[in-house]
């Protein structure tokens, strides 16, 4: 089934994204799959990030593990080749969008079901600051 995220305001394909959060997207998607390091991801971080990019890898595997274990629910990631950006994923791409402390706080609120999922704030604010 198909569901037209435009109509919520959420882009609907990985087209659709800045460069930074496709690989962002992608490089989370391969974390999940190939847990818990993926060279692949390293090196196109590195390509992306420079010296940053294992600070960022860190990050997104720090963030991982902070949703997992305060979740309530199971977390929705596509595939890395997915074309489609999934409502979790936007969530995800919120949660450490520069300058977004709001809506970072409702993204980890929706992603978890958990009001203590607060404390991951701040690695959420880490890796928005290294983008």
């Amino acid at each position: 089934m198909y569901i037209d995220h435009k109509a919520f305001g959420r882009p609907s394909a990985v087209a659709d994204l800045p460069d930074d959060d496709a690989l962002l997207l992608w490089s989370l998607r391969r974390l999940v799959v190939a847990w818990p390091r993926c060279h692949t991801v390293h090196a196109a971080l590195h390509m992306r990030f420079g010296d940053a990019a294992s600070g960022v890898e860190h990050l997104l595997r720090c963030l991982l593990v902070g949703i997992a274990r305060h979740s309530r629910r199971g977390l929705t990631v596509g595939d890395p080749n997915c074309a489609v950006v999934l409502p979790d994923e936007t969530d995800l791409l919120t949660a450490i969008r520069p300058g977004a402390t709001r809506a970072a706080e409702a993204a980890l609120a929706r992603l978890t079901d958990d009001p203590g999922a607060m404390c991951l704030l701040p690695l959420a604010a880490l890796l928005a600051d290294q983008r």
